[in-house]
């Protein structure tokens, strides 16, 4: 298995600005089969990017899409018209989208099947809160997220789990390596143990990636803690020079 870089952007950057940056994260991992990159642009960006890829070139992908294939949805774009627009891959359940637009976990599982629907390879992000790992809560709320969401998943779907801590998104406080390897064997045991669709049989061949506030700094440590098959990154995906610092941290190799 490919250890996976990804980039979320967020809502930044222009069509100039995105340009430039994704032109030379391309050259700079351009012959690195060890690595599967995919950048999350802002929708807006999507079609204009995807129109000068390139063989080797990384993948792009849509940072959210609604369940419907179309409708009167105003300022939403369905998982067809992300794929339309050049998107391989999509973002679901992304604690900013469930924090700020109240998105549930029955939502997530609505958004994974119209990912699968339109044929696009889901990212499907879960973590818990500072209160809730406080309370010791963390493996309870990482099972009750991967369950419904996962609830009538189709037979071997594709999918990626991110987890991400939502106490160490943007915060600039990462989990520490014992904290981020456990919370990775919960959600391996939880994908194994579900028994049906994308987390039964292809369970333990689903990748787990880490975010949260990883950077140039941290992702040594983090890329060889156990578990860990690559990063979903946020800030530090906006430079070219910290992105590709932690594509040589992940790409130097998986834990012994």
């Amino acid at each position: 298995m490919k250890r996976i870089l990804a980039g979320n952007w967020k809502m930044n950057l222009l069509l100039a600005e995105a340009r430039a940056l994704f032109d030379e994260v391309a050259a700079g991992l351009r012959g690195r089969g060890d690595l599967a990159c995919v950048l999350f642009p802002p929708a807006t960006l999507l079609a204009p990017l995807a129109a000068a890829l390139r063989e080797g070139d990384p993948r792009l992908g849509a940072q959210n899409c609604h369940f419907e294939p179309k409708g009167a949805f105003t300022g939403e774009i369905s998982a067809e018209q992300a794929r339309d627009a050049g998107a391989s891959h999509v973002l679901v359940g992304h604690s900013e989208r469930r924090r700020l637009f109240c998105e549930s976990d029955p939502i997530a599982r609505q958004k994974l099947q119209a990912a699968w629907r339109a044929g696009l390879k889901p990212v499907l992000c879960v973590g818990e809160t500072l209160a809730e790992r406080e309370r010791r809560e963390t493996r309870d709320v990482l099972a009750r997220q991967l369950r419904r969401a996962l609830e009538g998943a189709p037979s071997r779907a594709p999918l990626w789990v991110a987890y991400e801590p939502v106490w160490a998104i943007g915060t600039g406080v990462v989990a520490t390596a014992e904290e981020v390897a456990e919370a990775h064997e919960w959600v391996r045991e939880e994908l194994t143990l579900a028994g049906r669709g994308a987390a039964g049989a292809a369970g333990n061949e689903v990748p787990i990636l880490y975010g949260g506030s990883v950077d140039a700094k941290n992702a040594g440590p983090l890329a060889r803690t156990p578990g860990v098959d690559g990063f979903l990154v946020g800030g530090a995906s906006l430079k070219a020079a910290s992105f590709l610092e932690i594509a040589r941290h992940l790409a130097a190799g998986p834990p012994d």
